[in-house]
């Protein structure tokens, strides 16, 4: 019987991991080790990185079809949209779903770009009501925290254009 070789990366592992027969996870195991796949998303992500890695996305677009005005704009979304996915594993939040809670960061500015900061994170329903995006929100309370103190920067600047 002839072996063959494959790369795969992290972030496809992890996806062929999750539902998966016991024998191919014993393989991505025996390759990549238990605790690979047993540390959580909250401890795998610390910078933006990170978060690329994470999702399989690449770097941040330069959005050249886009006015020149606006282009900041829609890197700084990008880089949210990307973070809230990272952190949501993948998974996308039904907005007509009222039984399932979003979560996003809550941030308070004084007028001071130093002052800018988490004041807490808070939840809604899918009503129309709901006062963030749901490509924004995290599907767990702690998650939007993390975020909001790890990301600051970026939905600073996403906030602040």
């Amino acid at each position: 019987m002839k072996t063959k070789t494959i790369q795969i990366s992290d972030t496809t592992a992890r996806q062929l991991y999750n539902g998966n027969p016991s024998a191919l996870k014993s393989a991505l195991e025996e390759t990549f080790g238990k605790e690979f796949f047993q540390k959580p998303v909250e401890e795998r992500i610390n910078s933006f990185e990170d978060v690329l890695s994470e999702t399989g996305r690449p770097s941040v677009p330069d959005f050249s079809c886009v006015p020149e005005d606006l282009r900041d704009f829609f890197k700084a979304t990008y880089k949210c949209v990307v973070i809230a996915e990272a952190f949501n594993e993948g998974e996308r939040i039904d907005i007509y779903n009222s039984d399932k809670y979003r979560h996003y960061p809550y941030f308070l500015n004084n007028g001071s770009a130093s002052a800018f900061g988490l004041c807490h994170s808070a939840y809604v329903c899918t009503y129309s009501g709901a006062g963030s995006g749901s490509r924004l929100s995290l599907l767990k309370s702690e998650n939007a925290k993390i975020v909001g103190e790890k990301f600051k920067n970026e939905f600073r600047d996403m906030l602040s254009l």
